[in-house]
């Protein structure tokens, strides 16, 4: 009987290793993966990180995340040079299962903010880093006019700072209960007949602006998030009513599903997202090609169904829609020819009392429940904690309240 072979042990007999300029760590190069592996002097070996053949971003993550595990290896405690290379340990091995959106555009935001830490604290020590270098970023991103942005960095850099401890770089996290900077927070107060008259509006317009006014509906009726209607599935259309999974959950904690009963209005709305479609699809807002909107498809198109709505009834907003449809043609044929234009067109419309995002509808949803004191509000909000409701979300100018006696 002849013995068969595995594929593994023919991919390893054929694949080609290679030395990385670290001791005792080899690149084999197989017919599907790289891998990087590491021989102790004893004779066992141990694979330490693998990527797709042929996907350079990951074969360069893989190479230096087996680099750092060799070293950590020979030396008995891991090794840095640099807070750069801190920032980096965590993006490659922490950030894929610390944070639960991995979304295209959660990630882009995360790589805005790796890079702004490495830039400021990059070439520094790790265990020379102390708060007042974390003040310092504060104070030159307040005045570079983005102090919110700098609070949401700096909690990134408290959170890689305390795996830092666990890897034994740094001896305590100098960025714990440091003062935040502070901002004004820009609430927009939204009445429910802005929403209503935008979404009648929208009922005799184009595909695209009809599916802005009736996601618009559709939010104030049930108070779900943006990020929950954007990809809302036709799945969620049940007997009982509507539901939907919270998207605003830490990784790892158990899924929590929000569902609202059926009235005559959201009936309708619904009807009337399904009906007059120009393509099949699985989603209740879907874009012209049947999938859901990305989340800058959407501000786009909602941005441009905003001015057309506004536009129609203030002649200087109609104006501005044209000047910007202008300004944005300049803009592409300026990236055509590889001389990007600077600047941004400063915009009215958002200041327009009639604007409002899709953002802004939620709070006066939740506003309508506590007003109506409503049995349900609290769940209507799905906040684990109620205090958060009645910070964020309760738009109540009048608090009325029985007397006493």
């Amino acid at each position: 009987m002849h013995r068969q072979t595995s594929k593994r042990s023919t991919e390893q007999r054929t694949a080609k290793n290679e030395t990385t300029g670290v001791d005792r760590l080899y690149k084999r190069t197989g017919a599907r993966r790289i891998s990087y592996w590491y021989k102790f002097p004893d004779g066992r070996s141990q694979t330490l990180a693998t990527a797709p053949l042929g996907d350079r971003h990951m074969i360069a993550v893989a190479e230096r995340t087996a680099k750092r595990q060799a070293l950590d290896i020979q030396a008995g405690q891991i090794i840095s040079g640099s807070v750069a290379e801190m920032i980096e340990r965590f993006r490659d091995e922490v950030d894929p299962m610390h944070y639960r959106d991995q979304s295209r555009e959660g990630k882009q935001v995360r790589k805005g903010q790796y890079e702004r830490l490495t830039r400021f604290f990059g070439r520094m020590a790790p265990l020379s880093l102390e708060t007042i270098h974390g003040y310092q970023y504060l104070e030159q991103r307040a005045r570079a006019g983005a102090p919110a942005g700098a609070n949401k960095d700096m909690a990134l850099m408290t959170t890689i700072c305390n795996y830092a401890i666990r890897w034994g770089l740094v001896k305590a996290n100098p960025f714990v209960g440091m003062m935040q900077n502070k901002t004004e927070k820009d609430v927009r107060v939204v009445e429910r007949g802005q929403v209503v008259r935008f979404y009648l509006w929208s009922l005799k317009q184009e595909q695209s602006y009809r599916t802005m006014g009736l996601a618009a509906m559709f939010c104030y009726l049930t108070g779900f998030r943006a990020a929950e209607i954007r990809p809302f599935h036709m799945s969620g259309l049940i007997d009982a009513g509507v539901r939907v999974e919270n998207a605003k959950r830490r990784k790892g904690e158990r899924a929590v599903y929000k569902l609202r009963e059926w009235s005559l209005r959201l009936r309708v709305v619904v009807e009337r997202a399904k009906r007059d479609r120009k393509v099949a699809s699985l989603f209740l807002f879907p874009n012209r090609t049947g999938q859901p909107y990305s989340k800058s498809g959407w501000s786009s198109v909602w941005q441009d169904a905003m001015y057309s709505y506004i536009g129609a009834f203030d002649p200087e907003i109609a104006t501005e829609y044209q000047a910007k449809k202008m300004h944005e043609a300049a803009q592409r044929i300026a990236n055509r020819i590889n001389r990007p234009m600077r600047g941004a067109m400063e915009l009215m419309i958002t200041e327009h009392g009639e604007y409002f995002a899709l953002s802004d509808i939620r709070p006066t949803a939740i506003t309508a429940k506590l007003d109506q004191r409503d049995d349900d509000a609290y769940d209507f909000a799905a906040h684990a904690n109620p205090s958060t409701t009645h910070r964020h979300y309760d738009r109540r100018k009048v608090k009325i309240a029985k007397a006493t006696e």
